[in-house]
């Protein structure tokens, strides 16, 4: 490890220890650290191109699943859905700082259920989760082995339409009420844990978009150009980081109660100089 790593990481663990309103947002690098990939990474982007002759984002979409809903279900069985991912030891650390009542909110764009089948509670899923899956027509519900284990386009077993699997497609919007949730529990957050990705992630710059604290800490493997958009900043895996920023003698508190925070639109941002304050879409 590296002397500005080692002292960032000091930092970082003191940090957390005088805290008490943790927001985590975990990227596709802690999937990867799960044992996934990530199909929109340029290698496997040309895999794919060159295995179905589309990009990811074509077969992902709501388009694709309307029209070609067959092809839709042979990507996603075979590259979506084929094998059930364990959480990293990463997620062990994580639950160790929920129990130590200083989280508010786990934010994810991520629908691997790594967070709930790691005993992550507060979790908000962005772009939703693989183990729901629903029939459009009468609302039955299915798990993931139905979907991965059916021949062809898994149907309704009650009136044989096809499955709408539980996850956002492109074409689709985040629900609103979601998006405002996130967006509020990091404006109130004293620390934001940024783990597996980058600030230029657009999870990152809308969740964090009002957030006026000094206290956002990025955690990933790549640098980026957009690193010094964070105030504290170590490269290396997170799975490696977090045992040393979370340790088994942090302090405990009673949680704040989980009162919704009121959105204030019209707020006047503050501009920093080494953080993206306002986020224009």
């Amino acid at each position: 490890m590296d002397e500005q790593n080692g002292t960032t990481i000091a930092k970082v663990k003191e940090m957390i220890e005088r805290s008490e309103d943790i927001v985590v947002l975990l990227g596709i690098g802690t999937v990867i650290e799960s044992g996934g990939e990530n199909i929109w990474s340029s290698r496997e982007c040309y895999r794919i191109e060159e295995k179905y002759h589309k990009s990811p984002d074509e077969m992902m979409s709501v388009e694709y699943y309307s029209a070609r809903r067959d092809k839709f279900f042979e990507f996603y069985k075979n590259e979506i859905i084929s094998s059930c991912l364990t959480p990293a030891p990463l997620y062990k650390d994580l639950k160790r700082l929920q129990q130590s009542g200083k989280v508010r909110k786990f934010i994810t764009q991520n629908y691997f259920d790594l967070e709930e089948r790691a005993g992550l509670d507060d979790v908000i899923e962005l772009h939703g989760n693989i183990k729901y899956n629903a029939c459009p027509h009468c609302g039955k519900k299915f798990n993931v082995e139905y979907v991965r284990n059916a021949k062809g386009v898994p149907v309704c077993d009650e009136c044989n339409s096809a499955i709408r699997p539980g996850i956002l497609l492109f074409g689709e919007k985040i629900l609103n009420g979601l998006m405002t949730e996130a967006v509020n529990a990091c404006e109130s957050a004293d620390l934001i844990l940024v783990l597996g990705t980058n600030m230029y992630d657009n999870m990152v710059k809308f969740c964090t978009g009002n957030y006026e604290g000094e206290r956002l800490v990025l955690i990933t493997k790549e640098e980026h150009y957009t690193d010094r958009y964070a105030d504290f900043v170590i490269h290396d895996t997170v799975t490696n980081v977090l045992p040393k920023v979370i340790t088994d003698d942090l302090p405990k508190i009673t949680p704040k109660p989980k009162a919704k925070a009121e959105s204030k639109p019209g707020k006047e941002k503050k501009e920093k100089q080494n953080k993206t304050v306002t986020v224009k879409k």
